[in-house]
């Protein structure tokens, strides 16, 4: 871990004690922030609501009326509390989507500047703004930041925990690491606040225990670890107190039984698997999220990953070991899962940026102290004459800065606003977004527009069968077609109703109760395609008052 004096002390220094590259890095984080903030707020409404955003929308609504009972109690307060903060405080013509998002936005430009600070604490200022700006660019983590879900900010408070952990291990005295680990316990109140993942405890533990050194270095007695235990809990109830209100409790009880779970099951790489999390036994295979680094990040980033992650396994350097708790302990945690998501990956993507920019700076280091010793065992002439060479061939790591952030930034700017469309090189062309992470990906992307196609043609009182009802019974209601008959794609009663039937198809949204039925209808031509960057997101079938056997049988 880089030293505390080592970070602050520069040579260079400006007027007034400013150090010129503390300065320079300041102005240069502000910058990534601006860019990474900007990536992410920009057409936000460009793609509707999924079905778990409408949720989230329906419940920070509630909220503004002082009601906190309802559905979606399975997650806790945090992120609704922050929608409906949105929502009270940017009143007029936003849009729904919008102000839904904003505050994943918000806390995804934040995560950078967390991002920025741990890895200036574990690897100097320089690797810690090159993370920094990986992040504002990364397609998939400005795609996964996007949506309405809670993952963004557990992403945050995991950031912000582990680098209060190693700001109390540099930490000059005992006061200054105390106010470090009790900032540190609220980060991880306010982690647990946005997503149940007590799972996760094992994390920070692990990362104390690799960052404590010898046992008489950084001890934490018994009685503090309860006191710190104490503020955790404090900053949870005070973010999170519907757990304590009673009427909460047949909700959640019927949640832990499984009784709220609509779709448990999903489409990965050709096949339907059970995805709950403690189904082990053909759940999610454990290859899904090593697929999914390989998939979609770009090959350089991917590449400057491993590097990393190899040269930590060969030094185990404290602040190495640090990460590589980080990084193992997630795997460990999500292999042990039946149940996975594409966007639980937010929480240990920043260690892969930190791992890449901890390569390139390793590699720029290591080849400045080769050349100025080869430049040393030389003559003098033949130094003067060599040393241009030497720099050049100096400067060859250099280059990998703008490989990375080029490749990561020319990728972002020709998806957006679909960032989550990336799919890497290394995934061949022969497969795209549908056939590897299509439920995570399109996040029911193009079911808008197809609703809007329907409601603008359909018959009166016709059927519209979907796997995301809520939605699109939020969009019919829009168009104003509120005659429309709403039916699940996997409820016995769709399409039986007598009348002209669409059905919407999304490859994000194949399951084993539906797979079949699918299958029947892609025999067919569709009606209307809704497509996203040339690619089919949607389809819709049209099916005539008894013409039913194509869904029906297949249920069977």
């Amino acid at each position: 871990m880089r030293d505390q004096a080592a970070s602050r002390s520069p040579a260079v220094e400006l007027s007034g004690g400013v150090p010129a590259w503390g300065l320079a890095c300041s102005l240069a984080l502000f910058a990534v922030v601006a860019v990474g903030l900007w990536l992410r707020l920009r057409g936000l409404a460009a793609e509707g609501f999924a079905d778990d955003e409408v949720h989230k929308w329906l419940a920070a609504n509630r909220y503004l009326l002082g009601q906190f009972g309802g559905d979606d109690l399975e997650h806790p307060m945090l992120m609704k509390s922050l929608i409906a903060l949105c929502i009270a405080a940017l009143p007029g013509n936003w849009a729904p989507e919008t102000l839904t998002r904003i505050p994943n936005a918000l806390a995804g430009a934040a995560s950078l500047w967390a991002v920025a600070q741990l890895g200036r604490r574990l690897f100097g200022r320089g690797a810690g703004l090159l993370a920094a700006a990986l992040a504002a660019v990364c397609t998939t983590y400005i795609g996964y930041q996007r949506v309405a879900k809670e993952d963004t900010l557990v992403g945050l408070f995991l950031v912000l925990l582990l680098w209060c952990l190693a700001e109390a291990k540099a930490a000059g005295g005992p006061q200054e690491r105390k106010r470090w680990e009790v900032l540190g316990a609220c980060a991880l109140g306010a982690m647990l606040a946005s997503k149940y993942y007590f799972f996760f405890l094992p994390i920070p533990l692990l990362a104390w225990w690799t960052l404590r050194g010898d046992p008489a270095g950084w001890r934490v007695p018994a009685r503090r670890w309860a006191q710190l235990a104490g503020v955790a809990f404090a900053v949870w109830a005070a973010l999170n107190w519907t757990p304590f209100l009673p009427r909460s409790w047949p909700y959640l009880r019927d949640h832990i039984a499984g009784k709220h779970v609509e779709t448990a099951s999903l489409f990965f790489m050709g096949r339907v698997y059970r995805n709950l999390p403690l189904h082990l036994q053909g759940g999610m295979p454990p290859s899904f999220f090593f697929v999914l680094p390989a998939v979609k990040l770009t090959p350089a980033l991917l590449a400057a990953a491993l590097a990393g992650i190899g040269l930590a396994l060969i030094r185990r350097r404290p602040a190495q070991r640090l990460m590589l708790a980080w990084i193992g302990a997630w795997y460990l945690i999500w292999l042990l899962s039946g149940g996975k998501y594409a966007r639980f990956f937010l929480s240990v993507l920043p260690a892969f940026l930190l791992f890449a920019s901890h390569a390139v700076f390793a590699a720029i280091t290591a080849a400045a102290r080769a050349c100025t010793r080869a430049l040393e065992a030389l003559p003098r002439p033949l130094r003067r004459a060599i040393s241009p060479l030497a720099l050049l061939a100096m400067g060859v790591p250099l280059g990998a800065i703008p490989l990375l952030l080029g490749w990561e930034a020319r990728a972002a700017l020709h998806l957006a606003p679909h960032y989550r469309l990336y799919i890497s090189p290394l995934a061949g062309r022969a497969h795209g977004v549908e056939w590897f992470f299509p439920h995570c990906d399109y996040f029911d992307a193009g079911l808008r527009e197809a609703v809007a196609h329907i409601a603008a043609r359909a018959e009166p009182s016709a059927e519209v069968s979907s796997e995301a009802a809520l939605p699109v019974q939020l969009y019919a209601a829009r168009a104003g077609r509120a005659d429309l008959l709403f039916t699940r794609t996997s409820s016995d009663a769709s399409c039986r109703s007598g009348r002209t039937c669409y059905v919407i198809v999304q490859p994000g949204r194949v399951y084993l109760h539906n797979q079949e039925a699918i299958a029947h209808l892609a025999a067919r031509e569709p009606w209307h395609v809704e497509r996203i960057d040339g690619t089919p997101a949607v389809k819709v079938y049209r099916l005539a008052p008894g013409e039913t056997g194509a869904v029906i049988d297949a249920r069977r």
